[in-house]
């Protein structure tokens, strides 16, 4: 998957810009709150449909205008695809070649993007949501009817409480959580089996990061491989939790608390880790995410990679740099000094100087 042409119009605090990307390496260089993030969101935003930040989409839209567009034309297997996002105020608008998608496999996945970003070196250290928000979005690109899976467990979740709140009988509430069993334990299958696929990429990716001398796991806190014990499982829990559920009018069980648990020789992460662990578990996991995407789906995902070098020391830094001459495929990384970089020995690199929202070859 190469990312031929971009187009931005009024994105963020880049009022028009049109480059021509590098089929290798594409350094995004200056200095910081320039654009070079923006950049990278939008090229993210066209494989995703949405922002990995957080926010409104008003918070997308420049000054000049109140509507944003992306659009870029990407290249695979002979076949040039052009994908435009419109964003305004209230919704987001996708058109890929010219027709608006019907359903969600006709957009996720079909451009794939792999991202590391600063803010994820935290993930093992945060709050529940976070990792789980980090296997979601991997599952997403090798499966996208999973994004409708969760949509309808969110839809389900959100009648439930509602119904919870309101004090309802019991009789009323009861379709409302067999249906929540039903989809909650689909939705937990499918981590699960995903979790079992990429694990053995993570350790050995892992091992390679800090020369063996360490182990690494990642622990879903349902161990059931099957549906029936799954749903038998949620069932369980829902029933267990409902004095709770009562007193304080939600659902207390289910995959929307799922915490899924980060392990370094056998220590939780979270608690015990280093910094340094922190960050070469994540780089871990994204080189496995990256590894399996590319046998699961035969694309080679655009990598983009936002202050990376800020937050990797030497020995990860040549870690990751060895991995990336080993595979082919386009990578965009942002940057406030090019040192690093040039002395990689990347070939096919182009560098944009981003400076006050505007982009230019360098």
């Amino acid at each position: 998957m190469i990312l031929k042409r971009l187009i931005l119009h009024n994105f963020r605090n880049i009022p028009t810009a049109e480059i021509y990307p590098e089929e290798g390496f594409n350094i995004l260089f200056g200095d910081n709150a320039q654009g070079k993030t923006n950049t990278l969101e939008a090229i993210y935003l066209l494989g995703h449909y949405k922002s990995f930040r957080r926010g409104k989409n008003i918070e997308l839209i420049g000054s000049a205008d109140k509507l944003t567009r992306i659009q870029g034309d990407f290249y695979s297997d002979c076949l040039t695809e052009n994908v435009c996002l419109a964003v305004s105020s209230d919704q987001k608008t996708l058109h890929i070649n010219g027709k608006r998608p019907q359903h969600s496999n006709e957009m996720f996945g079909r451009f794939p993007s792999v991202l590391f970003a600063p803010e994820e070196v935290s993930i093992a250290k945060g709050y529940p949501a976070g990792r789980r928000s980090l296997i979601d979005r991997a599952l997403c690109q090798t499966q996208p009817s999973f994004l409708d899976l969760a949509r309808a467990y969110q839809r389900c979740l959100r009648q439930r409480n509602a119904l919870l709140k309101e004090g309802v009988a019991p009789a009323i509430l009861f379709p409302w959580t067999e249906e929540l069993i039903a989809v909650g334990a689909k939705l937990r299958l499918a981590r699960i089996q995903y979790l079992a696929r990429i694990l053995p990429l993570l350790r050995e990716t892992y091992k390679q990061i800090c020369a063996d001398r360490e182990y690494v796991d990642l622990l879903y806190p349902s161990t059931f491989h099957n549906l029936a014990d799954l749903k038998e499982d949620l069932r369980n829990d829902l029933e267990r939790e409902q004095g709770r559920e009562k007193k304080y009018g939600m659902t207390m069980a289910g995959p929307h608390r799922d915490d899924p648990v980060f392990m370094v020789d056998n220590r939780v992460l979270g608690l015990y880790g280093s910094q340094g662990q922190q960050r070469s578990f994540i780089l871990a996991f994204k080189t496995a995410q990256i590894l399996d995407l590319e046998k699961e789906t035969g694309s080679v995902p655009l990598l983009l990679l936002d202050d990376m070098t800020s937050e990797l020391d030497r020995k990860r830094l040549d870690f990751f740099f060895r991995f990336l001459h080993e595979r082919k495929g386009q990578v965009f990384i942002t940057c406030t000094e090019l040192s690093s970089l040039q002395n990689a020995g990347f070939d096919n690199i182009r560098t944009f100087r981003v400076q006050e929202g505007l982009l230019c070859d360098y």
